[in-house]
């Protein structure tokens, strides 16, 4: 975009920002009369208004729906708005979340310390640019004529000036940039060529502004990870990003025509169903396991469209509501069950002391379970937010971790927990390896019938390799491949007093992520499970 297109906008909007802010200046609360008129100017005029109060609450969106206002995200760290809050105005070019475009956003305080804000559509600056484009290039044909018809009325008298002039439009029509000017001897004729040569210059200075705004479109367009193809009306490619090439896996270069460059039918007629628009709105559409959201603007006789891949997001979206879900459910039981209970309680002074006692111990084992229910929740959270770069600060001393484990699991009735491990220091958190060893045991304790869990760390090549052994039952095949996923139980305890939260494996899984590993399920010598997680130390 260049910067005149920009001026040009900003003066036209501070123009309409001070008519309409008559309509403003005494607004400190949702206004529906106001909201009224400006959703309909909007609706018109695709100008959006925003009236923002001293501390970032929205009070009018004319392109929001009114109910839906109060709603809205707190606008005072959105760039205009802060720039109004501390100089008087601001400006910027973003990506609206609330409309799903791309904005031009002019904002300035009223008197009473709220701030109103204008927005138009990026494409309205597009519109511009392509005004002054066709201004220039109407002077440019203004020139040209004008240039031919004073040599046309001078022909019979200044023969020789005239054959220079020509020489001169001809190489301007030619497009040379490096032109050589004649020196006349008439007056008359050497002002008419000064005149020439100044608008020949300025000229250049026009189109160096234009090749230099269009290079640094063409390099935001070439770092953006939104997929880019602009053609003309025949579906001819005028430009293409490389997101756009490797988002299709697609060969193609500027000249080629879309669809006979595409040897991909499905592939064709996915861009075909698209090309025969002529605007699309961010529209979801879904292709070959991917979601793409797709926008397409006509302008004039080219046709540019943005797709952006949200598969991820999408996935995402789908995963939270179903986490949400899991979740509610499994905080249901528990609360249930405390609530019936107390209520019971409250409301029965006549139960005898063995049943009231039974009853606070069901409340007790309740709030228990709810307790590790949260635990488990917040720790998987924590794990999920780490990411793959992250530093070991300190190392673990096996043999330590070993002493302290064994003096956690001494008190352990009806089983033994016996460790071997090797005598070495390791780049992993202590936290995490604690976490691992504590949820793989604690379900080897809960859900196997033996009296006795092994567990190993042992060093193999560039891996920690944790392995807890039990005396079954063995994981049915048709479970091991579940049993990792968010509240995922696949048997009973064999202690009542004993409830896993669904949620021990899914850590694990997690935390060997973090360290490049995997976690394994096998069968061992006893018949029962061998859980093994390979660790591989942070440097």
């Amino acid at each position: 975009m260049s910067g005149e297109a920009r001026n040009q906008l900003l003066q036209d909007t501070k123009q309409k920002w001070t008519i309409a802010s008559e309509d403003f200046i005494d607004v400190n609360e949702r206004d529906t009369a106001i909201y009224e008129k400006y959703s309909n100017i909007s609706e018109e005029t695709s100008l959006r208004f925003t009236l923002i109060d001293k501390s970032g609450r929205v009070l009018i969106d004319s392109d929001v729906g009114y109910s839906e206002i109060q709603h809205l995200d707190n606008h005072a760290n959105r760039p205009e708005i802060k720039a109004a809050y501390a100089k008087g105005e601001g400006s910027s070019i973003r990506y609206s979340k609330t409309v799903n475009e791309k904005l031009f956003y002019f904002a300035k305080t009223l008197p009473n310390g709220n701030v109103l804000r204008l927005a138009y559509p990026l494409f309205y600056l597009t519109e511009i640019e392509n005004s002054i484009n066709l201004q220039m290039s109407i002077v440019f044909a203004v020139l040209t004529i004008t240039i031919g018809i004073i040599a046309a009325l001078l022909a019979r008298k200044f023969s020789l000036p005239i054959q220079k002039l020509n020489y001169i439009a001809d190489n301007i029509e030619d497009g040379k940039t490096n032109i050589h000017f004649p020196r006349f001897r008439d007056a008359h004729m050497a002002k008419i060529a000064s005149l020439i040569y100044k608008i020949y210059n300025a000229m250049l200075q026009k189109q160096n502004t234009i090749k230099n705004e269009q290079e640094k479109l063409k390099l935001i367009f070439t770092v953006m990870d939104e997929g880019i193809i602009l053609t003309d009306l025949d579906n001819n490619i005028i430009h293409v990003n490389d997101s756009f090439l490797e988002l299709f896996d697609v060969n193609l270069k500027i000249g080629d025509n879309l669809h006979k460059a595409l040897n991909d039918a499905e592939l064709i007629n996915f861009f075909d169903d698209i090309m025969q628009k002529d605007n699309i709105k961010r529209t979801q559409i879904p292709f070959r396991e991917k979601v793409f959201e797709v926008y397409l603007n006509t302008l004039d006789s080219q046709k540019l469209v943005i797709i952006h891949d949200i598969t991820g997001r999408i996935k995402y979206e789908l995963f939270k509501a179903e986490l949400t879900g899991n979740i509610s459910h499994e905080l249901k039981t528990p609360i249930s069950m405390i609530m019936n209970y107390a209520e019971t309680l409250i409301s029965n002074d006549s139960l005898d002391t063995k049943t009231r006692k039974k009853f606070l111990q069901t409340i007790y084992s309740s709030s228990n379970r709810l307790n590790e229910l949260i635990n488990d929740i917040v720790e998987l959270h924590k794990l999920e937010s780490v990411g793959d770069d992250f530093e070991v600060d300190e190392s673990v001393n096996l043999v330590q971790m070993k002493e302290d484990l064994e003096t956690l699991y001494s008190a352990t009735k009806g089983i033994s927990v016996n460790f071997q491990v090797d005598d070495l220091n390791v780049n992993i958190f202590n936290e995490h390896l604690y976490s691992i060893i504590t949820n793989l045991v604690d379900n080897a304790v809960k859900y196997s019938d033996g009296d006795k869990i092994d567990v190993f760390l042992k060093k193999s090549g560039d891996y920690l390799v944790v392995t807890v052994d039990d005396e079954g039952p063995r994981i049915p095949e048709a479970d091991r491949d579940r049993i990792f996923e968010r509240f995922y139980t696949c048997s009973k305890s064999r202690n009542k007093q004993y409830s896993g939260t669904g949620l021990g494996l899914s850590i694990v899984k997690h935390i060997a992520s973090l360290y490049e590993g995997v976690v394994k399920l096998k069968t061992n010598s006893y018949g029962g499970n061998s859980f093994q997680v390979y660790l591989k130390g942070k440097v």
